[in-house]
């Protein structure tokens, strides 16, 4: 089964199977997408006819991303085998045709990704990604990070809203973006400097030629999550007038034991 759901007097909660990761893993993957206790202490009820579910479902993996004031549900889920992997940030731009950028970039092109530069694209977000929570999580392989940036990469011009940028200076390609734009707001969903361009000054400048982009076509605002230890990144943002929404806590439960590297 795909979905589960429980309403009660106790507990909320929803799950529905993410497909994507479920073919990165080689086995059912979920999502808590909505996770609510309305009474601590009757809520363990309601959570071990979940758990019973989980299992004779064969799900091997179950992620939640929650507020980060929801201290009650986030007990619930430790008690229960998840665990805490990480802090997300949603760094924010509005009013962005109000937004001066200084210093524009002539020597830096925006534009889309060709169908025949993809799989340079998907090599690169393979190689790039170090922080977010499929690479930290010990019992996970970082491996399967590897593997599921590249394919949704891959897989990118299925998803109808979805569009790939590349960032190039003088022909090269040194960073992509992966954006859905919805009525002039929109969102990163991937950004990456390429390995073999970072460390040369390149991220202000890259930063400001896309948000200068999005400008320049009418966007309204911007939006995207970061996990928090990438301070490099935190440090970015702050830099280019994001503000920050309040954060959300990520967990994770596994069925198996510790897969580390």
């Amino acid at each position: 089964m795909s979905s589960f759901e429980i309403k009660s007097n106790a507990l909320s909660l929803a799950l529905r199977k993410v497909q994507w990761d479920s073919d990165v893993l080689g086995s059912s993957v979920g999502e808590l997408y909505k996770f609510e206790v309305l009474d601590g202490k009757l809520s363990q009820r309601g959570f071990d006819k979940f758990k019973i579910w989980i299992y004779d479902n064969n799900y091997s993996m179950i992620s939640c991303r929650l507020p980060h004031d929801k201290l009650l549900e986030s007990c619930l889920l430790e008690k229960n085998g998840f665990r805490f992997i990480e802090t997300v940030l949603h760094p924010t731009i509005n009013d962005l045709q109000k937004l001066t950028i200084a210093e524009h970039e002539s020597e830096l092109a925006v534009s889309s990704v060709l169908e025949n530069e993809v799989p340079l694209i998907a090599d690169i977000a393979a190689s790039v990604f170090k922080y977010e929570r499929f690479h930290v999580d010990p019992f996970l392989s970082s491996n399967l990070g590897d593997i599921r940036y590249k394919q949704w990469i891959e897989n990118c011009f299925l998803y109808e809203k979805q569009e790939l940028l590349k960032v190039t200076l003088n022909g090269s390609i040194v960073a992509f973006f992966l954006v859905e734009s919805n009525e002039g707001q929109v969102y990163w969903h991937l950004t990456a400097v390429a390995s073999e361009w970072q460390g040369k000054g390149l991220g202000m400048r890259v930063w400001k030629a896309i948000i200068e982009h999005h400008k320049n076509i009418g966007e309204e605002s911007i939006h995207t999550t970061i996990s928090a230890r990438n301070i490099p990144v935190l440090n970015l943002y702050s830099k280019l007038h994001f503000y920050f929404l309040p954060p959300e806590m990520t967990f994770h439960w596994t069925k198996y034991g510790p897969f580390y590297n």
